[in-house]
């Protein structure tokens, strides 16, 4: 969905179009049916069109490099996987959460919608109010079926009018003058004005902020009753005594949403009683409209959105492990294949970047590696593969066992490096000077409540918590105990800090959120096995996707995985995944905040 103001703008630019098309091209130039037509036409399609969101799709689709550092940028739908997510770096120590400050704009918001909204109730109910009163005139006055219309007479009606199927006629008619209203009237019957002039009015209640739409509703009051004169002239009324009884009725009332003789009472009106009805070229005038009409969707209702892939073509996420993007390591047994060939470490670095190198540079932006190891292969190993391809400069990574029971697609960020102090307050990242091992390397600090810890050692056994909590724990416990450390609904204070954040959304919205300030540690040791880390990245990754999903819904009703690349970016935002790894590499490691590395 569109932005409410550009919504806005593009209903004014429509409907002040199809007025001008209108006047300059059809009235009083082509027959009134058409004209009314046009007329209704031009009321809904005013209001329709920039509301359509008709997709053009490219003949490729654009996929945009995911960054090394901060919040990956926007990837392709193809490409775009719901646990690709990693840290942005603020700049500058980070606050403590405070009380929001109110926000000048989104007041000015809430006013302008409470004006909207107020206006729209009182212009609907005023609606309801005059259909009502008629109904109410109609039971207390005389009602005779005449068989193409019924008439209901009553001294309370001054000015002679007709809504849906029923002419409302006062008292004080010759014969000749009480047919000459009845056949006005049963004109604005037959050709079902008052259903015209109900659309009309349904759209002014709800855009009666568009100055052009009113000036639509009268131009088709007026050929309405252009029309009815012109049907009461054809079965031989004088002209002259019907305008007589058109001056009788000048001063006259009757609801502003039935059809009657005191409508459009102007010198035009009497001026179109002696004009023909057709004018020449009408037909080509009409047509003239088809143009008009796809220039306004052309320029309000077609959108540009990337190209899904061919049911027949690999996808990133789906295509066999032999694409051009995708290639596979295998751990097993002590030894490395790389795309079924078994390599050494520093074979393995020289194959991959000649891979990376045999890519196009659109393919590179969606290039990676699948690691596929035995269950019981050490994460020492996993780690120094991994450290491998970071030099090669691949920065996408599938982690999958080679039974197929796990599989989590990862970004590799720059390494952290290990603190040389404990845990201390939120700074900034800092570039970690004179690293020749690690030119791109990074410190991160952060406060003690924000770091969730989860160990798993060489036996594959889980503990997981704050520091100074932890717990042995499953993978089912892990998860419940993973979510609540990030939304932290009771505010306990040994769970991580939130930050309120005001979102705008793509359809114009602004919603807040308490997206958490907590982070994920994973901690291993070297002889950790393959199958319990990619359990633990499986289970962090789907408490992040069903509370992504959780929160899709709440915005948009409909899961994650089903919005579009500008509906996901805001919950992302909302949502990040924040995941990181301890460096096996660094020295005396402990299980402690002060050793980070691998961010995801």
């Amino acid at each position: 969905m569109k932005p409410l103001p550009l919504y806005l703008l593009e209903v004014l630019f429509c409907s002040g179009l199809l007025l001008a098309f209108y006047h300059l091209m059809l009235v009083r130039r082509v027959a009134f049916v058409h004209c009314r037509r046009f007329l209704v036409m031009a009321i809904l399609l005013s209001a329709a069109l920039p509301l359509l969101n008709i997709p053009l799709y490219p003949a490729r689709t654009r996929i945009v490099t995911a960054t090394l550092v901060g919040e990956p940028a926007p990837i392709a739908a193809a490409e775009r996987s719901p646990e690709v997510v990693s840290l942005q770096p603020t700049g500058g120590a980070a606050p403590k959460p405070a009380a929001a400050e109110p926000d000048p704009a989104r007041t000015m918001r809430a006013v302008a919608w409470g004006l909207y909204g107020t206006v729209t109730a009182l212009l609907l109910l005023a609606l309801l109010r005059r259909m009502v009163a008629i109904r109410r005139l109609r039971r207390r006055a005389r009602v005779t079926d005449r068989g193409d219309c019924f008439v209901a007479e009553s001294d309370e009606v001054e000015t002679p009018f007709s809504f849906w199927r029923t002419a409302y006629l006062g008292s004080g008619y010759d014969a000749e003058e009480r047919e000459a209203v009845l056949a006005h009237e049963a004109s604005h019957i037959r050709h079902r004005h008052s259903a015209e002039l109900l659309v009309a009015e349904l759209a002014r209640c709800l855009l009666w902020f568009n100055p052009f739409l009113w000036l639509l509703q009268r131009a088709l009051r007026e050929v309405q009753e252009w029309e009815a004169d012109r049907d009461v002239l054809d079965r031989g009324y004088d002209l002259n005594r019907y305008r007589q009884l058109l001056f009788r009725q000048l001063f006259g009332y009757n609801p502003d949403i039935t059809c009657g003789l005191n409508h459009s009472f102007t010198q035009n009106r009497f001026v179109m009683m002696t004009r023909p009805e057709t004018h020449r070229h009408a037909l080509w005038r009409l047509g003239a409209a088809i143009p008009v009409v796809v220039g306004m969707m052309m320029l309000c209702s077609f959108t540009t959105r990337e190209s899904s892939p061919a049911p027949d073509a690999p996808s990133a996420a789906t295509s066999s492990e032999s694409a051009p993007q995708r290639s596979e390591v295998r751990i097993s047994d002590g030894k490395i294949c790389f795309n079924g060939r078994e390599v050494t470490a520093e074979e393995l670095r020289t194959a991959v970047i000649a891979w990376r190198d045999s890519l196009s540079r659109e393919e590179r932006s969606g290039m990676t590696v699948v690691i596929r190891a035995a269950r019981a292969v050490p994460m020492g190993s996993v780690t120094d593969v991994k450290d491998l391809l970071r030099k090669a400069a691949v920065l996408r990574v599938r982690y999958k066992t080679m039974e197929g029971e796990t599989e989590v697609e990862r970004l590799l960020p720059p390494r952290i490096e290990a603190l040389p102090e404990g845990v201390e307050a939120v700074t900034p990242w800092e570039r970690v000077p004179g690293n020749s091992h690690y030119p791109d390397s990074y410190r991160l600090r952060m406060a003690e409540r924000n770091y969730f810890m989860v160990q798993v050692n060489a036996r594959g056994t889980i503990l997981a918590g704050t520091q100074g909590n932890l717990e042995q724990c499953g993978v089912e416990e892990l998860k419940a105990r993973a979510r609540e450390f990030v939304l932290n609904p009771s505010h306990d204070p040994s769970l991580s800090e939130s930050r309120q954040m005001e979102i705008d959304l793509p359809d114009g919205r602004t919603e807040r959120y308490e997206t958490s300030r907590g982070l994920f540690g994973i901690h291993l040791a070297r002889e950790t096995p393959y199958a319990a880390y990619a359990e633990v990245q499986q289970a962090l990754s789907e408490v992040y996707a069903g509370l992504r999903t959780e929160l899709s819904r709440r915005w948009f009703g409909r899961p994650f995985e089903e919005l579009d690349e500008a509906q996901c970016i805001p919950v992302q935002r909302a949502l990040p995944i924040r995941i990181f790894e301890a460096d096996l590499h660094a020295r005396n490691a402990q299980p402690d905040v002060a050793h980070l590395s691998d961010a995801h």
